[in-house]
C-alpha cells in the first residue's frame, strides 16, 4: 500500500471510529526494558581493555514524534510536535542504549489530552492521555545504533515489553522473520514483531492499541566508511531471536569469522489512543501532518517542552 492510500485508509478508520461519541478519559503507554545492558564497549581501545564482545561504533540515534488532533469530526485541529537526536543540546548520544531525551504533548492545562515519550539508559517508552473517541493521541519512536564484533564473539539485545491502557484487557500478538538481504551494505536481517489489540465481540474490526519492532543486521562493510568487515556468507546460524506473549524480545547477533563483523540493532514503535492498522510504520500519516510545518519544540534540560502550534 502506498503513503496515499495508508493516509486515506487511516482517515476511514478515524472517522468510523469516532461515530461512536464521547468516552471517558483514558490512558495508556507502552515501556521496553533493557535485561541488561548489551556486553560491547564505547570504543575499540574499552573492548581490548575490558575483554568486551565488541564495541559501539555509532553514537545512539534516537527520534520521536507526537501529536493531537481535537474533535475529528469537526475542523480536526491538531497539535504535532517531534526531537531527535541530531536537535542541539541532544544528550547521552554516547553513552548506554537508549540515550537521553524525553517530550511531552499537551493541548491545554485544563484538558487531559497529552502524548508522550522518552528514551533513558535501558529503557525507553511512550504514554497518551485522551478526552473522548473523537480525539486521537499518539506517539512513535525510532532509536539505532551500529557496532563492531570481535571474532568469535556474540552480542545480544533483549527486553521486556509493559503496557497499561484504561480500557481494559488487549490480545497479544507476535511473529519473527529472517531475510537474507545480499544487496547494499546489508547480508541478513531478522525482525521481531509485537503489538496488543482490542478484544471485543467483533474481532473482524479490532486493531492494534500499539506496536514494537526490533531488527538486528549484520552488514557486509563498516557502514561509517566502507571498510571490508566479516564479509562472509549470511546463514541462519549468524542470529538468534526469540519473542513470545509475555512481551519479551531478543536478539544476538554471532560472528563466527575471524575477521571484524559489523552490525546493528533498530527499534521502531508506535502508540495510539484510537486502535492503529498493524501495517508497518503506521506513523507514515503523522509525518504528513509533521511536513506540514506544525511543529513547535524547545529543548531546556536535556527535556523537549513543546510549543502549542495549532492547525484548524
Amino acid at each position: 500500500m502506498n503513503d496515499m492510500k495508508r493516509w486515506l485508509a487511516t482517515l476511514a478508520m478515524l472517522a468510523a471510529v469516532a461515530v461512536h461519541g464521547t468516552a471517558h478519559a483514558a490512558t495508556g503507554s507502552v515501556e521496553f526494558t533493557l535485561d541488561g545492558l548489551p556486553s560491547l564497549a564505547s570504543d575499540a581501545a574499552a573492548a581490548d581493555a575490558s575483554g568486551a564482545a565488541g564495541y559501539w561504533i555509532t553514537d545512539n540515534r534516537y527520534s520521536s514524534r507526537m501529536a493531537l488532533i481535537r474533535d475529528w469530526q469537526g475542523s480536526a485541529p491538531a497539535l504535532v510536535a517531534s526531537y531527535q537526536s541530531t536537535d542541539a543540546g541532544a544528550a547521552g548520544l554516547a553513552g548506554a542504549p537508549f540515550g537521553e531525551a524525553q517530550g511531552r504533548l499537551a493541548w491545554a492545562p485544563d484538558l487531559e489530552m497529552s502524548a508522550g515519550s522518552h528514551f533513558h539508559e535501558g529503557s525507553l517508552g511512550m504514554s497518551w492521555q485522551g478526552v473522548s473517541t473523537s480525539d486521537l493521541s499518539l506517539a512513535s519512536l525510532n532509536w539505532g545504533r551500529s557496532f563492531a564484533l570481535n571474532p568469535h564473539s556474540s552480542v545480544t539485545l533483549a527486553g521486556t515489553l509493559s503496557y497499561t491502557y484504561s480500557g481494559g484487557p488487549l490480545e497479544a500478538r507476535y511473529e519473527s522473520h529472517l531475510t537474507p538481504v545480499m544487496w547494499g551494505n546489508e547480508l541478513g536481517v531478522a525482525s521481531l514483531h509485537f503489538d496488543r489489540r482490542e478484544t471485543d465481540e467483533t474481532p473482524g474490526d479490532n486493531h492494534s492499541m500499539f506496536d514494537f519492532d526490533l531488527l538486528g543486521t549484520i552488514h557486509y562493510d563498516d557502514p561509517r566508511n566502507g571498510t571490508r568487515g566479516h564479509g562472509g556468507q549470511f546463514t541462519a546460524n549468524d542470529i538468534a531471536y526469540s519473542v513470545d506473549s509475555f512481551g519479551h524480545l531478543s536478539m544476538t547477533i554471532f560472528n563466527h569469522s575471524s575477521k571484524v563483523l559489523f552490525g546493528s540493532f533498530d527499534i521502531g514503535s508506535s502508540i495510539s489512543s484510537l486502535p492503529i492498522s498493524a501495517v508497518p510504520e503506521p506513523s507514515v500519516w503523522m509525518a504528513m501532518l509533521l511536513g506540514a510545518g506544525l511543529i513547535g519544540l524547545r529543548r531546556r534540560s536535556g527535556e523537549a517542552d513543546l510549543l502549542t502550534t495549532r492547525s484548524s
